[in-house]
C-alpha cells in the first residue's frame, strides 16, 4: 500500500507526495522496502469547466527505492472526479435563459463542476515489481 501524504486538488496539484505504508518483506522475512520510503507519483488532472463539467484526478504510482538502493517500479493508481453540475447548468441556462431571463439566463452555462480532491492519508493499493515477481 502507498499512502498519499498531502492533499491533491485538480485545480492545483502542487507537489504530491506519498510513502510506502508498511514494510515489504520477502518470503524469509527480510525487509525489501522500508515503511515510509518515498514514492514517485504521476498526476494527471483536469480542471473543472463550464457547463457543469467536473475536474478529475488520476494519481499513478511510478517507483520507489528498495533498502539496497534499487529502483522498484510500481503499478497502482487512484482516480476521482469532482461533483458534476452539468444538469444544474443546463437546467438553469435553458429554463431561465429561454423562459424568464433571455440574455442574462445564458450566464448559467458558465456554472462549473467541482474540482476533484484526494485528501491526505488516502491509500493506493500498489503492486511492487521485483525481479520479475509481483508482490501485492
Amino acid at each position: 500500500m502507498v499512502r498519499i501524504t498531502n492533499t491533491i486538488n485538480s485545480r492545483n496539484t502542487g507537489a504530491p507526495a506519498a510513502v510506502v505504508e508498511s514494510d515489504v518483506k520477502d518470503r524469509n522475512g527480510n525487509i525489501l522496502i522500508s515503511r515510509g520510503t518515498p514514492v514517485m507519483l504521476s498526476v494527471e488532472s483536469t480542471r473543472a469547466r463550464s457547463m457543469g463539467r467536473p475536474g478529475s484526478l488520476n494519481v499513478r504510482c511510478i517507483a520507489t527505492t528498495a533498502v539496497d538502493g534499487q529502483q522498484i517500479m510500481l503499478d497502482g493508481s487512484y482516480y476521482t472526479e469532482g461533483v458534476d453540475n452539468e444538469g444544474l447548468a443546463i437546467g438553469l441556462g435553458v429554463g431561465l435563459g429561454l423562459t424568464f431571463l433571455p440574455g442574462v439566463g445564458f450566464a448559467f452555462f458558465a456554472i462549473k463542476g467541482e474540482e476533484a480532491t484526494i485528501a491526505a492519508n488516502n491509500v493506493i493499493p500498489a503492486v511492487f515489481v521485483l525481479n520479475d515477481y509481483m508482490i501485492e
